[in-house]
């Protein structure tokens, strides 16, 4: 069974809201991606299929190409979920801000919604590391995203195709975004991502001073003794 079809447009999943059959298909959408994931992480990439990621959910291929294009997709599938939140938010954002603080309250609206829920999260995290040659789908969603925002820049600001501007301020902002993604600790929820989130754009918009620097520790058994003339 070939891994790549056509990829179907990817419908905006909001929680809890549609119709009996949108929730259907966001239940369906969140167990293709629960089941590769644990496939991926108990066999190894190389030794999972599409046939066995749909024995999981209990579909078809035909039903699973409805959804993804590949296997990797589905592992990344919250991917396609965060770029339409992330530019829709930006494109709602009033006209008269600033491009990167609308921007930025676009991923603060977005990815703690959409990643902070995510249960395996950190699951996917431990598999990049295991297997690198997974980065190949992430690093393609990472270029899709700040390509669909800089286009929605380029659109608040009318900008000229090809122009600097709004290529250099997705680029910055979402560099923030994985940055904080990066050193955000799953266990702390949404909470913790959009501390986090907050962190990464503060010191962005301070112009990326540098932190303090920790105090030495002080060795075992040296606390509280004088000082020798």
């Amino acid at each position: 069974m070939p891994e790549h079809h056509a990829h179907a447009r990817e419908p905006a999943e909001e929680d809890g809201g549609g119709g009996l059959r949108a929730r259907k298909k966001l239940r369906t959408r969140r167990e293709l991606r629960r089941a590769a994931t644990r496939l991926y992480a108990e066999r190894g990439a190389a030794h999972v299929t599409v046939q066995d990621i749909c024995a999981e959910v209990g579909i078809s291929p035909r039903t699973f190409f409805n959804y993804f294009e590949s296997k990797d997709d589905a592992l990344f599938g919250l991917d396609h979920r965060l770029r339409e939140r992330v530019v829709a938010g930006l494109l709602d954002r009033p006209a008269a801000e600033a491009p990167l603080p609308a921007l930025r309250e676009a991923i603060l609206a977005a990815v703690p919604a959409v990643v902070g829920a995510d249960t395996e999260f950190a699951r996917r995290r431990a598999l990049l590391h295991a297997e690198p040659e997974l980065l190949d789908r992430p690093l393609r969603n990472n270029r899709r995203m700040e390509e669909a925002v800089t286009a929605a820049l380029a659109s608040r600001t009318g900008a000229a195709h090809g122009d600097l501007y709004p290529h250099l301020v997705a680029a910055t902002a979402l560099a923030a975004m994985r940055a904080a993604l990066r050193g955000w600790e799953p266990h702390s929820g949404a909470e913790g991502l959009t501390a986090a989130l907050e962190q990464a754009f503060g010191l962005l918009a301070a112009g990326l001073p540098v932190p303090p620097a920790e105090p030495a520790p002080v060795p075992a058994g040296r606390v509280g003794r004088p000082q020798v003339p």
